[in-house]
């Protein structure tokens, strides 16, 4: 499975367009920008810190998830940009509770009961190893002994 990096357009698939505009450019105040990639940068690394937790498991590339995870992923983004506003119509109790399974979810993942492939490796990014072999021996105990 893939590894991927999430982006704007993938959070719209959680929010429409009209509610992610508005929790992207309300209540900012002088000089604050666009919440959105600091919320997600956040995310992720957090779900990279749930995956990386169970030993068994290996990170894809930096500011990446697996694909299994990226949708509850987008649930705890959209959690988190729509807690930034005081208006609490926009936390409906199935996004509440959308955002309460990705976190038993990543907590599931953590503990490995579940899932996730090895992120896929080329050849450029394995490390080379070189086989050595041991030297033939030129003596023994035999032409030793008496030494």
């Amino acid at each position: 499975m893939a590894w991927q990096t999430i982006t704007a357009s993938d959070v719209l698939s959680k929010l429409s367009g009209a509610e992610l505009s508005a929790l992207q450019t309300a209540a900012l105040g002088d000089g604050q920008t666009d919440p959105l990639p600091g919320i997600v940068t956040a995310v992720v690394d957090e779900v990279r810190g749930y995956i990386a937790a169970n030993r068994n498991n290996r990170l894809g590339a930096a500011g990446t998830v697996h694909s299994k995870l990226v949708s509850a992923s987008l649930s705890i983004i959209r959690h988190r940009l729509c807690t930034r506003l005081p208006v609490k119509s926009l936390l409906t109790e199935e996004r509440v509770k959308e955002k309460e399974d990705a976190i038993r979810l990543l907590e599931r993942t953590s503990d490995g009961r579940f899932a996730i492939e090895d992120p896929e490796t080329d050849e450029t990014s394995v490390a080379k190893v070189q086989q050595v072999s041991k030297p033939t021996r030129k003596t023994s105990r035999e032409k030793l002994a008496g030494l």
